[in-house]
């Protein structure tokens, strides 16, 4: 058990890392109503993934790279085309799931990588990576606790002056960018997409502020990774699927404190 441990010590960093962040930038995205957006950007990211696994680069390369030239290309190109940012991002889901499918009908590097998009890495990744992902992840937390606050307080309140231009907005797009795409590449898409969505939506109501919004999401991401980390190695069962059911349940069981409270 202990040599088990040990091997599987630096996923278990990662993804205590990523469930913390990505579940804080859960509630950064649902202010705006982004959810959608998570899941195009977590397929680029997988999509970038593949094309670099053909070309022989580094994945994290092809990921990042990838996910920030669409987005780029969404704010100045794709936007006329499709105005509201809901329809943007499925536009974009839909062309790179169309895409991942036919690198994967046509390569055995992409089919393989198309495989763990849904398993996510955690289990096999080196301390190198936990380097790699830690620095992108944690930059990319950083820019967006810088350009958030203006936008917020532009979209609440459209009418004072200073509003934050373009590149505040194309920072935002890059940060968010590059913590799903780290996110998918490790924990997978639906991982992702869960961390995203359920430490938002159950800690919404009970939250007193934004502030607390955030450290009680990236709390419940952390505490959700802990458990289901722990079970997936005991029960020796695929990490992604329990920890989708962690946080439901956990989910479903706060939901229920607030009720017998009242709340």
């Amino acid at each position: 058990m202990l040599e088990q441990l040990l091997l599987f010590a630096p996923g278990f960093v990662l993804g205590l890392f990523m469930s913390a962040v990505l579940a804080a930038l859960g509630v950064i995205l649902r202010l705006r109503d982004e959810a959608l957006s998570a899941f195009s950007h977590a397929q680029v990211a997988v999509l970038g993934a593949m094309l670099a696994a053909i070309a022989g680069w580094p994945l994290l390369i092809g990921a990042w790279g990838l996910a920030m030239l669409v987005a780029v290309v969404g704010l100045w190109l794709i936007k006329p085309v499709a105005a509201v940012a809901s329809s943007r991002h499925l536009l974009v889901l839909l062309l790179a799931w169309s895409a991942c499918l036919l690198l994967a009908d046509n390569h055995a590097q992409a089919r393989l990588l198309s495989a763990s998009a849904v398993e996510g890495q955690l289990l096999l990744v080196q301390w190198r990576d936990v380097v790699a992902h830690g620095v992108v992840g944690a930059l990319g937390a950083a820019v967006l606790g810088g350009v958030s606050k203006a936008l917020l307080a532009h979209q609440l309140l459209p009418w004072l002056p200073g509003a934050p231009g373009r590149a505040h907005a194309l920072a935002r797009e890059l940060a968010v960018v590059a913590i799903l795409a780290t996110g998918a590449l490790a924990s997978g898409i639906f991982v992702t997409l869960a961390l995203v969505l359920i430490p938002a939506w159950s800690g919404w109501a009970s939250a007193r502020g934004l502030r607390a919004a955030v450290l009680q999401a990236a709390i419940f991401g952390a505490s959700a990774h802990v458990l289901a980390f722990g079970l997936a190695l005991v029960l020796d069962q695929v990490y992604p699927a329990v920890m989708i059911v962690v946080l439901a349940l956990m989910a479903a069981a706060a939901s229920l404190r607030r009720k017998a409270l009242g709340r």
